[in-house]
C-alpha cells in the first residue's frame, strides 16, 4: 500500500472517530437519526477540510516568513538556540521544503464526508 494510500485510509478513520462522537452527542440531545447522521458527517468534513487547506497553504510557503521571523526573534533573545552559522532565509525554506507532506490525504478525505453529508441531507429532505 502506498504512502498516499495509508495518509487518506488514516484520515478517513480519524474522520470516522470524529463523526461517531458528535453523532452520540446528538442523538444524546434528542435529534433525528438523519439530522444527527448528517450533522456528525459535516463536522468531520469541516475539520479534515479546514486542516487539509491550512496545511496545503502552508506547504506552499505562506507561514514560512513568520516561522522564520520567530525563530530569528527567538536565537537573538535565548543565544544558546544558536545552532552554528546564522541561517538565512532562502536556507531555512529550503530545509523547511525537503520536511513537508502533501495535504492530499486530508482533503480527499474530508472531501468523502462532505458529500456523504450532501448525500445524507438530500434523503433527508426527500423524506421529510
Amino acid at each position: 500500500m502506498s504512502e498516499r494510500s495509508k495518509e487518506f485510509l488514516f484520515n478517513l478513520g480519524f474522520g470516522g472517530v470524529v463523526a461517531a462522537l458528535v453523532f452520540a452527542l446528538e442523538i444524546s440531545r434528542g435529534r433525528a437519526l438523519l439530522i444527527s447522521l448528517c450533522n456528525c458527517l459535516f463536522v468531520a468534513a469541516v475539520l479534515l477540510l479546514g486542516v487539509g487547506g491550512i496545511k496545503g497553504v502552508r506547504n506552499k510557503g505562506a507561514f514560512d516568513v513568520m516561522g522564520f521571523g520567530i525563530k530569528s526573534a527567538a536565537e537573538t533573545f535565548i543565544p544558546a538556540l544558536k545552532r552554528g552559522e546564522k541561517e538565512t532565509f532562502l536556507e531555512y525554506r529550503d530545509r523547511k521544503d525537503m520536511s513537508r507532506k502533501s495535504a492530499d490525504g486530508m482533503l480527499l478525505a474530508g472531501a468523502v464526508y462532505l458529500a456523504l453529508s450532501a448525500l445524507v441531507l438530500i434523503i433527508y429532505q426527500i423524506m421529510k
